[in-house]
């Protein structure tokens, strides 16, 4: 799950909407949680369905990144503001969407191995409930990531200016409480990933 634990970690970064290298982190991200879907293939062979997702949602990010570079160089702030808007709000609600879809399997996974293996079903517990404070973190994580988002979007497309002031503050204290729940998500990932190995090295000697 290490490959995984890095992937997560890479996407769910939005350093700045209109700046190339929120892309380009993505892009690695989705890259490394590929590899991670085929090195969490062999506890669950279902989990290869979302590989295709995820090299899909690469190369958009690539694409954007790409596409960012170019604007830098060859357009006006406007259109590189409205180009980095249309691109961070796909790429991070594609994130969400991958991210979701992924521990939902990986907490069913760990079910069914609960079901089919009764008589390990005690090395397997504490698994599943690092994985459903997983959840819990993701849940806190991206209804911030989403205000931030919106306020954020708002505050590049108002003209008033009490507005830009207000939705400004306000997008760059949803930033600050992102960046804390970050922490809090990559964490719990790790303590999920560390809780995994040590999990799957029991069952494998039982």
């Amino acid at each position: 799950m290490n490959f995984l634990f890095v992937g997560f970690a890479l996407i769910i970064v939005n350093v700045n909407l209109s700046l190339w290298v929120t892309y380009a982190l993505k892009t690695l991200g989705f890259v490394f949680a590929a590899i991670g879907i085929a090195e969490y293939s062999v506890h669950d062979d279902g989990v290869k369905a979302y590989s295709p997702n995820a090299v899909a949602s690469a190369v958009m990010n690539g694409a954007f990144t790409a596409a960012l570079i170019y604007a830098s160089i060859k357009l006006d702030a406007k259109y590189i503001n409205y180009a980095g808007i249309i691109a961070g709000v796909f790429s991070t609600l594609v994130s969400f969407d991958f991210q979701k879809r992924m521990m939902v399997r990986i907490l069913r996974s760990g079910e069914g191995k609960v079901v089919e293996d009764a008589e390990n079903h005690r090395l397997l517990l504490p698994f599943v409930a690092d994985v459903k404070r997983l959840g819990r973190a993701w849940n806190r994580l991206t209804v911030t990531v989403a205000l931030n988002l919106l306020f954020d979007v708002l505050n590049r497309l108002v003209k008033v200016s009490a507005l830009v002031t207000v939705t400004g503050i306000a997008a760059a204290f949803t930033k600050v409480v992102c960046i804390v729940l970050a922490v809090v998500f990559i964490i719990k990932f790790n303590e999920l990933r560390v809780g995994y190995e040590k999990t799957m090295d029991k069952l494998d000697n039982t």
